[in-house]
């Protein structure tokens, strides 16, 4: 048995291995945006939503107008859990696989091919 330690052996294992991993290219803060944006465009801009808010309710605040600091702050509150809710939906649906039962989806589509084989065939 060869030992982890021997320089020989690791580079003979590093060379039956192949080529190098390819390095994925650094995104920038813009290509991120720009991905998160197109693919999930709600979350952004309840985060908008949620900023306005609070920037009204704190502008509310200084201006000594308690009813519309209060209310623009209940709102800002319920902007932020519509967009929590909106992240987790879009969690969810890249997380779930929507197929039920796979074994008997497949089977059934391979009953549906059977028949329009036999259908073709007479």
């Amino acid at each position: 048995m060869v030992s982890t330690s021997d320089p020989s052996a690791f580079t003979e294992q590093n060379s039956t291995v192949g080529e190098p991993p390819k390095l994925r290219k650094h995104e920038t803060f813009e290509e991120k945006f720009y991905r998160k944006f197109t693919s999930e465009p709600l979350v952004p801009i309840g985060c908008l939503v949620t900023a306005y808010f609070l920037g009204s309710g704190i502008n509310s605040f200084f201006n000594r107008d308690a009813v519309r600091s209060q209310r623009m702050m209940r709102a800002r509150v319920g902007s932020q859990f519509a967009t929590l809710l909106i992240f987790m939906g879009y969690a969810g649906m890249n997380a779930i696989d929507f197929k039920i039962a796979p074994m008997y989806q497949a089977s059934q589509e391979i009953k549906k091919q059977q028949a329009s084989s036999s259908e073709n065939s007479s």
